[in-house]
């Protein structure tokens, strides 16, 4: 039997049931967990004497310098996280010094970038060296050979072997002697005097912060640097970007930039595991995947993580500690035009040079800010050299003097922006000021009629805090909880109704936030609940959020089990609408409906229309719920890869854009796959954290589902008897499990189940079930599985009549209930020893259940087929998987064939470009292609063959 492992496709896609629980973020490993929180973690020490924790791996014995030797040796360093090209070149510097080939390396990057970290790292790696060290310190920058005092200080009593000349020179260099000579004599003597050593063992010499050492020292050692190659000496440097007194570009040099996304994600985690995908990815964006950054933030800066959150993130002086000394190369001056450029934010580069010289700065000193290269202008546009850099000087300045840049930019911009001059009026105000915060209502209503609803939740919850008066608070920050909700910002949006909630009264703060209460409770909560605030909310909300809310509405009643008019099943369903009409995510067809009404061709058509227009223009908040309905879609309509692949997405989604309703959706349609497969444990583990959600909230058609699930389970198994009884519960009024559309959408189930378990009395009451929705709706399914479950309970020609009646009346594009009812004829046909009509049936029933891999099924069929005579073919049952994709590269494969280009497919999925490039660079060689032109060729569908 195939398991969910076997199959490549499944198993990547298939996650466990701890990634389904409400945080999906589970843990790390424990020895993750103890490395990460322990005081233990490697530090580095600013300069102001504070430790900065970056990487978490174990302090070293000694810092730097204080001894002769800082490795560890016979000791493997920790692995660090995203560095392993880093880590590979100074292994082959290491390498290449130990066999005899000298070399040196600089390493540029931002503060808190995590040069010293990989510094250590090669010193740990460094077994059989002497390792000798300095550091740069704003203290000594004036102090000559300071460094080099600090790094030759443990081999002082080296100098003696000298020769006369440079022995003199360098004593007088280090302050033991009279000063003699020149420096290009004292750069020999240092040269000479670590080639020595390097005669009784390879030499690493580690230089930290290059830009803070002492200008002779500076110049020494990259003179020697330069002059190494012979020797088995290594020599690491480490510098900012940009920063005078760098080592110069005759030496090799290597970027350390950000963190990759997933290394950067892996970091998050190992310090706040519970931190939403959402909110981490906003983390790295803001850092730009600076390891001290994501560190310091992610523990102090969670609630201001958003994407509807104030877009100035304040530091704090930890991490604000790594930027001073670049901050401190500027003047008063300079630093004041880098406070405008922090300020403007990105804006036009005539605007923010106008702005500065209305705060003092001149041209010149303008000039120098830009030399400094802490910002430049790039494509007109004022451009800081780093987000954290443009954070650091903002936060470094006082309050009054951000409010008179502020003020300076809202002056100028007064002629040009009135949206950007009211953003910085408000930046600029020191005290609340309501006719400010109705100019912020103005131009929140522009960005939100825009489309863009994060700018507007951003805008209103800065309104809210210059409202002097706290009912006005309260309303706008209903509104930018809305505005967050439409942006797909849920989490936010949660937080900001939460805190609205009490400062007003209640019905007027509802009215504001468009009803989101309630359209909350239902996606996380108790349906009737949630019923009665969309109902209270219904007649208070702004007329543009009416119908969505009246519709919710009468989404949670259906969820309660209330019985429903026929027009009220119809616009559920989103039946007779146009296909092409543009309808808004939340009139997108319920799914449940849709299989009720047997509309599921044309509902197809409409959700990927819909998930098509969210994907580009959102609302995000709608993409995972809709993404979970069409799994349980696609699973109904034979298309299991694709339901695999949709649900993956949803739950990948569901943490920061929908909800629990989202998962559970998603859970079911793996769990009838899984159930379809065999797979009893996976289809148990998705089935119970479904029912852990529905059950306490009494969301009883998810409850039903869950059932249905573990029924067919059953079924698979060929335990008819217990797949009654979960049946049955769906039928019976008043049980946890019973919901009247469930009950009838799973009757022919339950009709098998009762007739192969002995009781097809039982069955009767499905019957009717089928008979009577049949006459209110004349859904063709419900009307094919009808004519079926008679024909189980009859014999004889009627029964004949009435299989054929059913397979005439099956919709084609319910494949699998095709297979089904083919199988039972075909064992009704045996049974009356019509072997070749039998076989006929039974041969086109195996070849649907093995298209989908429902190995259980196929192998049901396959005996029927040997007691009818039929030798077996010899491939095997539930035949082997078409391409070893997972579900994430069969999604972007599909996209690329459309034409997409990797960035266009990125913003479609909510992933990287690069992760793109990375998925397509796995799947070329899994389906034998060469270029990506031949994905057009490729059919998906029926085993990845490339058509003509």
């Amino acid at each position: 039997m195939t398991t969910a492992w076997d199959h490549p496709l499944r198993a990547s896609a298939r996650l466990p049931a701890a990634m389904i629980l409400e945080s999906h973020h589970p843990d790390p490993p424990s020895e993750q967990r103890t490395e990460s929180t322990s005081r233990n973690a490697l530090v580095e020490v600013g300069h102001d004497g504070l430790e900065t924790e970056l990487h978490p791996i174990r302090r070293q014995p000694t810092p730097m310098g204080a001894h002769s030797s800082m490795a560890r040796h016979g000791r493997s360093p920790e692995t660090l996280v995203g560095r392993q090209a880093e880590q590979a070149e100074l292994d082959r510097l290491l390498s290449a010094a130990r066999a005899g080939t000298g070399g040196a390396l600089v390493l540029v990057g931002e503060p808190g970038i995590g040069k010293t970290v990989l510094l250590r790292y090669a010193a740990d790696r460094a077994t059989g060296f002497r390792v000798l060290s300095c550091r740069g310190v704003p203290g000594e920058t004036e102090l000559a050979f300071a460094g080099l005092h600090e790094m030759l200080w443990p081999v002082i009593d080296r100098l003696d072997g000298l020769p006369g000349e440079q022995a003199v020179a360098l004593r007088g260099a280090l302050g033991l002697g009279a000063a003699r000579g020149n420096r290009m004599l004292i750069g020999v003597a240092v040269l000479t005097l670590l080639s020595e050593l390097a005669e009784q063992q390879p030499l690493l010499v580690v230089v930290d912060d290059l830009p803070l050492l002492d200008a002779p020292s500076r110049n020494c050692l990259t003179f020697v640097a330069r002059r190494t190659a012979a020797d088995p000496i290594l020599m690491l440097f480490a510098t900012h970007p940009g920063a005078a007194g760098s080592a110069p570009g005759t030496l090799p040099t290597r970027i350390v930039a950000g963190l990759d996304e997933d290394s950067a994600k892996q970091l998050v985690a190992q310090d706040n595991p519970g931190l939403s995908p959402l909110r981490t990815r906003r983390l790295i964006d803001l850092t730009a995947g600076n390891p001290l950054a994501l560190r310091e933030l992610g523990r102090t800066a969670v609630g201001s993580l958003g994407p509807a959150a104030d877009p100035r993130l304040a530091l704090g002086p930890r991490l604000r500690a790594a930027f001073d000394a670049e901050l401190a190369r500027l003047t008063a001056v300079q630093r004041t035009a880098l406070l405008v450029a922090a300020a403007a934010d990105g804006a036009d580069a005539v605007v923010v040079q106008q702005a500065a010289q209305l705060v003092g700065v001149s041209a010149v000193d303008w000039l120098a800010a830009e030399d400094s290269g802490l910002m430049r202008i790039a494509d007109g546009r004022i451009v800081v050299r780093h987000p954290l850099i443009r954070a650091a000087a903002y936060e470094a300045a006082t309050p009054d003097e951000r409010r008179v840049a502020h003020a300076a930019l809202a002056e100028v911009f007064a002629a040009r922006d009135p949206d950007r001059r009211a953003w910085h009026l408000a930046a600029a105000a020191e005290q609340p000021d309501e006719e400010i915060a109705a100019m912020l209502d103005a131009v929140a209503e522009r960005a939100w009629a825009r489309g863009g609803s994060t700018s507007a939740a951003q805008t209103l919850r800065r309104a809210a805090g210059l409202s002097p008066d706290a009912g006005a608070a309260a309303v706008r920050l209903s509104r930018a909880a809305r505005a967050a909700w439409d942006s797909g910002d849920v989490e936010t949006a949660r937080e900001l109704l939460s805190a609205a909630d009490g400062r007003a009264d209640a019905g007027v703060v509802a009215a504001a936030g468009g009803g989101l209460a309630g359209l909350l409770e239902l996606g996380q909560g108790n349906p009737a609940r949630a019923q009665q605030v969309l109902r209270a909310d219904a007649e208070r909300v702004d007329p543009r959020f009416r119908r969505e809310i009246q519709h919710a509405e009468l989404r949670a009643e259906w969820a309660t089990g209330a019985s429903l008019t026929d027009r009220q099943n119809d616009e559920l369903a989103a039946r007779d609408r146009d296909s092409g009409a543009e309808l808004p995510p939340w009139l997108l067809p319920m799914l449940d409906m849709v299989l009720a009404l047997g509309t599921e061709t044309h509902a197809l058509q409409l959700f990927t229309s819909g998930i098509e227009r969210m994907r580009a223009d959102g609302p995000i908040s709608w993409l995972g719920y809709t993404l979970g309905q069409r799994a349980i879609l696609n699973f109904v309509l034979g298309r299991w890869d694709d339901a695999t692949t949709d649900a993956a997405e949803a739950l990948r989604l569901a943490p920061d854009f929908t909800g629990r309703k989202t998962v559970a959706d998603s859970q079911v349609a793996l769990g009838f796959i899984a159930a379809m497969r065999g797979e009893e444990t996976i289809a148990t583990e998705y089935t119970a954290q479904t029912l852990a959600f529905s059950q306490p909230r009494h969301y009883l058609p998810v409850t039903a589902m869950a059932q249905w699930c573990r029924a067919l389970s059953e079924l698979t198994a060929e335990r008819p008897d217990r797949a009654y009884e979960l049946l049955d519960r769906i039928a019976t009024p008043g049980d946890s499990a019973h919901h009247p559309t469930l009950a009838v959408l799973s009757a022919a189930d339950a009709i098998e189940a009762a007739v192969r378990s002995g009781r097809a009395d039982r069955a009767q009451r499905h019957l009717t079930l089928l008979r009577d929705h049949v006459e209110r709706t004349g859904a063709a399914w419900a009307a094919a599985d009808l004519a079926c479950g008679r024909a189980q309970s009859a014999s004889g020609t009627v029964a004949g009549n009435h299989f054929a009646e059913a397979l005439d009346l099956v919709p084609v594009s319910r494949p699998l209930a095709t297979a089904r009812i083919r199988l039972l004829y075909g064992e009704w046909l045996r049974r009356a020893r019509r072997r070749k009509d039998a076989q006929e049936q039974l041969r086109s029933a195996q070849r649907i259940f093995e298209q989908v891999d429902a190995g259980p099924w196929a192998a049901r069929a396959a005996r029927e087929l040997a007691m009818t005579g039929e030798r077996p073919t010899g491939e095997p049952v539930g035949g082997t998987p078409a391409a070893p994709l997972t579900a994430q590269e069969l999604q972007v494969a599909k996209m690329a064939a459309t034409g997409l280009t990797n960035r266009e497919i990125a913003a479609r999925l909510l992933i990287s470009p690069r992760t793109v490039g990375h998925h397509l660079s796995n799947v070329f060689p899994k389906l034998g292609l060469a270029r990506r032109e031949e994905l057009a060729k490729v059919d998906f569908e029926h085993g990845f063959r490339l058509t003509p």
